[in-house]
């Protein structure tokens, strides 16, 4: 182990330093690196969960202690899948289906999940939708659609869970934004509506620490979802977006960025925004 932490060293400068490749030690979907259990008793729903980045935090949740809410739109059997995962790790979980871009189903989940565990501290916006048209491809009730789930579902899950997070004394609200919004490049209604939330995320967090209430951005970059280690990860693009540590991410190290902004280790940490992204943007 090399690093901080114990942080996996690259099968190159293994063999560089006549360790030899056995000696690396895969990037694997384990633990994040804060205290084990980092959000015992806290309850957590996850947005559009069901599957890949929202799964993963589920799971990811549910190892550092937390009961968990899986939310999907309409894949009940991708969601209860995830239930059972969560379940075998420990947690209590349910699945709650709602189109997060409609309020009144939003409000429904949040009063569900408040019947089953009586308070949510942690609320992650991973919703999100991102058809693949251009600015002259993009009809209005397109931009609509996608200004539902990127942008108005945030805030609807937002005001339907911060009055229990007041009268907990806390709690935690990440957001999540997109790596080609920063970029300004492809599907203008998906950058506009990532983009806005940015500024959602800032005004929650003025607003809303005075009640302990910490609210953070979080960007991701792009992710391999079939390898298992490092070693395995897919490399990155070329022409100009390279990403410096030479491969996609695993979305357990995005998790693991999640359950730190969740947990009691960022207690000094809001209105940030935050780029997972493996060096390929840096701001």
């Amino acid at each position: 182990m090399d690093g901080y932490r114990g942080t996996p060293i690259t099968r190159r400068a293994a063999i560089r330093r006549g360790m030899g490749a056995a000696a690396v030690l895969p990037l694997a979907a384990t633990a994040a690196p804060q205290t084990a259990r980092a959000v015992e008793g806290k309850v957590a729903l996850v947005t559009g969960s069901g599957r890949r980045l929202g799964r993963a935090t589920v799971l990811e949740l549910a190892r550092q202690g937390a009961d968990v809410i899986v939310n999907g739109r309409s894949n009940r059997d991708e969601a209860e899948s995830v239930v059972r995962e969560a379940e075998a790790l420990g947690a209590r979980a349910i699945a709650l289906m709602a189109d997060v871009g409609i309020e009144d189903q939003v409000n429904r989940m949040a009063a569900d999940a408040l019947e089953e565990f009586g308070r949510i501290d942690i609320l992650i916006n991973n919703a999100g939708a991102r058809p693949p048209t251009t600015f002259q491809e993009t009809s209005t009730s397109e931009w609509r659609e996608v200004m539902a789930v990127n942008l108005d579902g945030p805030f609807f899950c937002s005001k339907a869970v911060v009055p229990s997070m007041i009268a907990n004394g806390g709690g935690r609200i990440i957001n999540v934004s997109g790596l080609n919004s920063w970029y300004g490049t492809h599907w203008p209604h998906v950058c506009a509506s990532k983009m806005g939330a940015l500024g959602l995320t800032r005004a929650l967090a003025t607003e809303l620490g005075p009640h302990n209430i910490l609210v953070n951005l979080v960007v991701p970059g792009g992710w391999d979802f079939e390898a298992t280690s490092a070693e395995d990860a897919a490399p990155g693009p070329t022409g100009g977006r390279e990403i410096p540590l030479g491969r996609r991410g695993l979305p357990q190290e995005l998790a693991n960025v999640y359950a730190f902004l969740a947990s009691d280790a960022s207690s000094y940490v809001t209105g940030q925004t935050l780029h997972v992204n493996g060096g390929q943007l840096t701001y």
